[in-house]
């Protein structure tokens, strides 16, 4: 959540009710004070029209980066652990999905066995029935 005046976390955030967008609270009435619009989208605003946030709410939010951690070898470190992650969660899903298949391909393997063992059987009883009709009308 940052300022759309100045680009950085507020440390009174407001909203404007016209644009849903997130200020400073400082810098918003001053502007609003100066030019009486919104600085987005330069509709009218007053300041009924501002709306604090719960501190609450934004406490739990990630703190800002610091210098060190915005540095671009601390960056690019943290985007080769992403990208491991990305690759080792793949890797598993790939070895998931390779158990998957083989014991559905089990599991069709036995059914297709049950359905010939059945369909032999069937054949067989229809044989045994059809050979006591003859028997019997011997």
């Amino acid at each position: 959540m940052l300022c759309g005046i100045s680009g950085v976390e507020p440390r009174e955030p407001v909203v404007s009710r016209k644009s849903g967008s997130v200020y400073e609270k400082r810098l918003l009435e001053a502007y609003v004070r100066e030019y009486g619009t919104e600085p987005i989208t330069g509709e009218e605003l007053t300041a009924a029209d501002i709306v604090a946030l719960d501190e609450s709410s934004t406490s739990s939010q990630t703190p800002a980066r610091t210098p060190q951690q915005a540095s671009i070898p601390s960056l690019l470190q943290g985007f080769q652990n992403a990208w491991d992650g990305a690759v080792l969660e793949t890797a598993t899903l790939r070895q998931e999905l390779a158990k998957t298949r083989q014991d559905l391909s089990t599991a069709l393997y036995y059914h297709d066995a049950a359905v010939r063992v059945v369909a032999r059987l069937t054949a067989e009883r229809d044989e045994a029935v059809a050979a006591l009709a003859r028997a019997a009308e011997q």
